[in-house]
């Protein structure tokens, strides 16, 4: 975790920051990279990240994935000791994310602010930035993260100096677009026109893309020193959808929006809330052999298992919506504010993370039933699985195996 920046990194670091509001966030971060110097004695440097262990790559991928010579990344080759600022726009749900940098084999990162985006309609970036005069480099680089772009809107000033102008390149999606009105410099969208005396000249370009939701790079390149006044973007109609999280674990409407710990820890939470984690674990682990079973008459997926029902009766009796005691508190698991239940929800998702995640032993002896102390052994084998192996009880429940396992 770093507390501020400025800073000169010559290791691999994390940064983390904790979201607070559900919404679409702009992340942006300034860096610099120098290219080899003194005949290649000293190492080109770059500059790469991950969030949340998200690896960014080449549009459209190459056989050889690409790390660092790509717009989200910076490339000291290309930026040869100048700075590059990436943005990132991304929907961000209430929880933490880490920003993983990894650098070769070192470079200073100038800047990391994040904001909350209040329209989609109109993202504004009121930049106002100059460039340092420099030689055709990625200047700016936008990156959408699962969301579609319909349009958008840059204003840039161009000056012509002595014996050369100023230029910005505008590439979307390693589409570059054309200059019309320049046939020298076709690849440049804003082009300084020869002058003997020129003043900065502001021109506002608006471009249509209509591009779906997904990964998508949108990146200006500076020749000289053009000043960057404005970009807007417009996402269209686009709505971000909540993914329920450990802090904000209220359900959306559809269990079918969770992860598979998401809908996993509610399980365990509604069966075993006043158990032990021990207990949490063998609740879930038996979710976990139905699914290694791979028999239809179980699911196929988390959901499928846990969500399984007839209209009438439940595989999982806390997922029955007129469970009037116990579902409201599942579909919304802090609604109490009661410390006790907290840590419950807390320690049925801690549960539900390191099942799925493979980093917990089953303590079931490959269980895919259970059932409280409430009911007889005898009620269960006569009536609810005829046939079952009684394996252990942890705490009130008791675990059994299908009897096709026998």
């Amino acid at each position: 975790m770093v507390d501020s920046f400025p800073i000169k990194v010559t290791t691999n670091f994390s940064h983390t920051i904790s979201i607070e509001q559900f919404g679409v966030y702009a992340i942006s971060i300034t860096a610099r990279c120098q290219g080899k110097r003194l005949f290649g004695l000293l190492k080109e440097q770059n500059l790469r990240l991950e969030i949340n262990d998200k690896q960014f790559r080449e549009v459209p991928p190459e056989k050889n994935t690409q790390l660092f010579n790509i717009p989200p990344a910076w490339n000291g080759t290309e930026l040869r000791g100048l700075s590059k600022t990436i943005v990132f726009i991304l929907p961000l749900n209430v929880e933490d994310y880490t920003f993983k940098f990894f650098v070769e084999p070192e470079a200073t990162i100038e800047k990391f602010e994040y904001k909350l985006v209040p329209d989609f309609r109109n993202i504004v970036f009121d930049l106002n930035e100059q460039a340092a005069d420099g030689d055709k480099r990625p200047w700016y680089t936008f990156v959408f993260v699962n969301l579609s772009l319909e349009s958008l809107k840059a204003a840039v000033s161009t000056q012509w100096h002595f014996l050369d102008g100023d230029d910005v390149k505008l590439i979307v999606e390693n589409n570059i677009k054309p200059n019309s009105e320049s046939v020298k410099y076709h690849s440049w969208a804003w082009s300084a026109k020869p002058a003997l005396f020129s003043k900065p000249n502001r021109e506002e370009k608006t471009f249509t893309e209509n591009l779906p939701i997904g990964i998508h790079y949108v990146e200006f390149w500076a020749d000289k020193s053009p000043t960057l006044h404005k970009v807007s973007f417009d996402l269209g109609d686009f709505k971000p959808k909540r993914i329920p999280t450990v802090k904000d674990p209220k359900w959306t409407g559809d269990f079918n929006d969770d992860t598979e710990i998401m809908i996993l820890a509610r399980l365990i939470f509604g069966e075993a809330k006043n158990q032990t984690k021990e207990a949490m674990i063998g609740i879930g682990w038996v979710v976990k052999n139905r699914l290694l079973a791979k028999r239809a008459y179980f699911g196929s997926s988390y959901h499928q298992i846990i969500l399984k029902h007839n209209t009438i009766h439940y595989q999982f009796s806390p997922m029955n919506p007129t469970e009037k005691k116990n579902f409201p508190l599942l579909i919304d698991p802090l609604v109490t504010n009661d410390k006790i239940t907290e840590k419950a929800w807390s320690n049925a998702c801690e549960a539900a993370a390191k099942i799925v995640s493979g980093t917990t032993n089953d303590p079931t002896n490959s269980a895919t039933y259970f059932h409280s102390s409430d009911l007889s052994q005898e009620e269960c084998l006569k009536n609810s699985v005829p046939g079952a192996v009684f394996t252990i009880q942890i705490d009130d429940f008791l675990f059994y195996k299908d009897p096709h396992d026998i």
